[in-house]
């Protein structure tokens, strides 16, 4: 089973949190293989980690106990992701990111942060939005199996079926792997 790893879940490895104890079972597992995203969500940025900080989101990793897994590259995005750990993208990359943001967000407006500060709540709104839609298309675009995140968005009644449709596979939350 191929697995991507959600950037909340991430955290959670790194704190020793309890709801990821059956995901370090997995993940010792050689039958699966989990994967990151190299992205860098708001809570992220609380660690100083930025797109030209991948050291920082390495150390991260580390503490996670995953640095040695293998990585999904985004498509860029300007002040997003990292500095060379990108895919330039086409327009049909663009329309599946669009797809996906119309499947988790499309019921709230678009949130516009012309110039918000980078540690302002809005730009860290628009900053999760943006992480969420960039994993699972991550995970759509490479094709795996299993898609594992604590965030309830993805879990949603009105959600989750339509990214299932979409390829997305399984939906987890970690300790339901």
């Amino acid at each position: 089973m191929k697995i991507t790893l959600d950037h909340n879940v991430i955290i959670d490895l790194a704190k020793g949190s309890e709801n990821v104890a059956r995901l370090r079972q997995i993940l010792a597992d050689e039958r699966h293989q989990a994967y990151v995203v190299e992205i860098g969500a708001s809570e992220m940025r609380q660690r100083g980690i930025r797109p030209d900080r991948f050291d920082l989101f390495e150390e991260l990793l580390d503490e996670a106990g995953i640095r040695a897994l293998p990585r999904l590259m985004p498509m860029m995005i300007w002040d997003v992701t990292f500095w060379d750990h990108g895919l330039w993208s086409d327009d049909a990359m663009s329309n599946r990111a669009n797809e996906i943001e119309a499947v988790l967000f499309g019921e709230s407006p678009r949130i516009e942060i012309a110039g918000e500060a980078e540690d302002s709540s809005k730009f860290a709104a628009w900053l999760n939005r943006i992480c969420d839609v960039h994993t699972m298309w991550c995970h759509l675009h490479y094709g795996n199996d299993a898609f594992v995140t604590s965030d309830r968005n993805f879990h949603k009644a009105t959600k989750l079926p339509r990214l299932v449709a979409m390829g997305a596979g399984r939906i987890s939350k970690p300790e339901e792997l």
